[in-house]
């Protein structure tokens, strides 16, 4: 594959999200089938998540799922509920479908940090809203 096909795939992905994401190295765990799993929180959006995973955790797409970041030495938490959106190598996407008001109040504070742009969230916190 040549560079310029590799960076209109990845712009391409890019235009396709309409939530902006931070990269954040976080302690989670992502329970799948049942089974929950250490990971490493590799970036977060209103939307969802990217983690990464040991090699064999089992995680195909659409299996529901649900992910608990630690935030401030584990006395913050925030857990979505979701679904496997893609996974490839150690790395899985995770869709949230639900999350609580409280949980939701510490995501929009993280991102408002992290993004330096409140206008920036408020359009996706309406965005989300009427999805």
């Amino acid at each position: 594959m040549n560079w310029r096909l590799a960076v209109s795939i990845v712009l391409a992905k890019e235009e396709r999200r309409n939530f902006s994401r931070i990269a954040l190295d976080r302690l989670a765990s992502l329970e799948v089938g049942g089974v929950s799993t250490a990971c490493e929180l590799v970036d977060i959006s209103l939307r969802g998540a990217l983690v990464r995973v040991p090699a064999k955790l089992r995680a195909d797409a659409g299996q529901e799922c649900t992910l608990t970041i630690q935030l401030d030495l584990g006395a913050v938490l925030i857990r979505m509920r979701g679904a496997v959106a893609h996974r490839a190598d150690r790395t899985v996407g995770v869709r949230c479908t639900d999350i609580d008001l409280d949980c939701l109040a510490h995501l929009r504070r993280l991102l408002e940090v992290n993004l330096g742009d409140d206008r920036l969230l408020r359009r996706e916190l309406a965005a989300l809203i009427t999805i």
